[in-house]
Parts: structure tokens; C-alpha cells; sequence
């Protein structure tokens, strides 16, 4: 049996000396990597590729959603009377479906309060009748306008787009109007 090496004192010395040098090189490699980083903003790069993955995500799930959509007519006509048959269900889910995407939320809520005020029926009755309905001139193919008249039935006030005051009187005459969109993706008609 032959005995052990022994390492010399200058091993130890030789082996500190590799590992300091591994660790200056490692530091030096990394300051280097964090001034490229910053020099070259890859952090801001990298969040603006995620950002754009993101997005694209979200333009393929709503390109899919107006693709799938089912709920409207090939006219307006044909949306109308499934919106209005949807209410008289008593079905306020599905007939918010029927409303153009950026609008459902907002009009399902509208029928639940209706709903929750036991003016709902009222509601389904005062809507017109599509023969009351006259088509409007509004110059894009994508949208179409109807407007009918009626008359008020108590003093009112609201605030139109603009968020200018108006009051409506009783008794008078007024022309409401109707929009619908087409979902060229489903080849559907939506009320706006």
C-alpha cells in the first residue's frame, strides 16, 4: 500500500488562486451583463414582447368570441324579434346577448332594474313595433339607424352623450332612435 500524496503548500495557495480568479471572472460577467441589460433596455424589451404576446392573446380571443357569436339575426329586423322574444321569456341573460359586446353588461343591468322596479312588462310593451321603426341615412354599411316617435308620458330629465341636461315633457312628442352593428365575423346583426 502506497501512501497518500501530500499536497505541497503551494497547492492551496494555486487552488485559491483558480477560484478567486472563477469568482472575478463570474463578477465581471455579470456587471457586464447588467450594464448590457441596461444599456440596451432588454428589460423594457422583454416587458414589450410580453406585452405584445399578451395582446395578441387577447385580439385572437375576441377575434374568436365575434366569430361564435350566435346571438342576433341576419337582418335587424330578425334581432329585434329575437331580442323581444327573449324579454317577453322573461329570459334578461339571453337578451342582453343581443346587444352589440361593449354594450351587454350595461343593458342586463338596465333589465334587472327594470326588472327589480316591476317595469318590465311596461318596458316590453312601449318598445315600438318594427313596422314604427323608420330606417334612417346613416352612411356606413356596418351600421344601421332607426328612429321612431313617441309620446312622453311623465316630466323627465336626463343628460345626453355630452353630458348636457335635458328635460322632457310630458305629453310631448319625441324620436327615439335604434342602432344596430354587424358582426361581419358571425354574419349577425347586434343591437347597439
Amino acid at each position: 500500500i502506497s501512501p497518500k500524496p501530500r499536497l505541497g503548500a503551494g497547492a492551496g495557495k494555486n487552488m485559491r488562486k483558480k477560484i478567486a480568479i472563477v469568482l472575478g471572472a463570474a463578477l465581471i460577467l455579470a456587471g457586464a451583463g447588467w450594464w448590457a441589460w441596461d444599456y440596451f433596455d432588454l428589460a423594457e424589451s422583454w416587458e414589450i414582447a410580453k406585452f405584445n404576446v399578451d395582446s395578441q392573446r387577447a385580439i385572437k380571443a375576441l377575434e374568436n368570441y365575434f366569430k361564435n357569436d350566435s346571438y342576433g339575426g341576419q337582418t335587424p329586423p330578425e334581432t329585434y324579434a329575437l331580442y323581444l322574444e327573449a324579454l317577453k321569456r322573461g329570459d334578461l341573460d339571453t337578451a342582453s346577448l343581443y346587444f352589440f359586446w361593449e354594450r351587454q353588461v350595461e343593458q342586463k343591468r338596465k333589465l334587472e332594474d327594470l326588472k327589480a322596479k316591476g317595469e318590465l312588462e311596461k318596458y316590453i310593451v312601449d318598445l315600438p313595433k318594427w313596422g314604427e321603426l323608420k330606417e334612417e341615412e346613416y352612411g356606413d354599411p356596418s351600421t344601421k339607424q332607426y328612429s321612431y316617435e313617441f309620446i312622453q308620458e311623465k316630466d323627465e330629465e336626463y343628460f345626453d352623450e355630452l353630458l348636457n341636461k335635458k328635460d322632457i315633457k310630458k305629453g310631448e312628442k319625441y324620436r327615439a332612435r335604434m342602432d344596430f352593428q354587424f358582426n361581419g365575423a358571425a354574419n349577425i346583426w347586434k343591437i347597439y
